[in-house]
């Protein structure tokens, strides 16, 4: 099952800085750059890692799960913004994430609205629980302000226990829950 997480405009918003210290040193986020491919590439593969070993029988392994050409594509896509955390001092890539401004407009059945839509968001396994996501998802709710977006929303999936929790930590509301019926 995936839940669908939304968090809307009028939520408070602690603001904090988009620089923190880790154990590591200081972890800045910044907007991806086509440099910054093995680093992602290196992040996309992990959480497909997780997808499959959870979900075999709806994931499947890629090797790599993001080609540089796709990477350099969405660099380039407009109204979709690519971030990276990086350890400010060696530019090691420990996080990514990736949301897209989708336009809500004219839609019989649907409320004329903007909502920015994170893909993804991953953190190196290695360096979870140090703030760093909590930096990117400010990050995405700043972006989501700054386009006059009236949510930031993401789908997670329920065998990912830990980033529901955390989205959940950060404001995030379930919307609507996806079910299945295994034949």
């Amino acid at each position: 099952m995936v839940s669908v997480f939304s968090l809307y405009n009028n939520v408070n918003y602690i603001d904090e800085r988009v620089m923190s210290m880790s154990t590591k040193g200081t972890v800045s986020i910044r907007k991806a750059e086509v440099k910054d491919y093995q680093g992602v590439s290196f992040l996309m593969d992990e959480l497909q890692q997780m997808h499959v070993e959870a979900r075999p029988d709806i994931y499947r392994m890629l090797q790599p799960r993001m080609e540089e050409k796709e990477f350099g594509e969405l660099l380039n896509t407009d109204k979709r913004y690519l971030y990276v955390a990086e350890f400010s001092e060696t530019g090691v890539i420990l996080g990514y994430g990736s949301a897209e401004l989708s336009i809500i407009q004219d839609v019989d059945l649907l409320v004329n609205r903007n909502m920015l839509y994170i893909h993804e968001l991953v953190i190196n396994s290695q360096y979870r629980g140090q703030g760093t996501g909590k930096q990117l998802i400010h990050a995405f709710i700043e972006l989501g302000r700054s386009l006059q977006a009236h949510s930031v929303e993401l789908s997670v999936s329920t065998f990912n226990a830990g980033a529901q929790t955390f989205y959940e930590q950060m404001g995030l509301a379930v919307r609507s829950s996806r079910m299945e019926y295994m034949l």
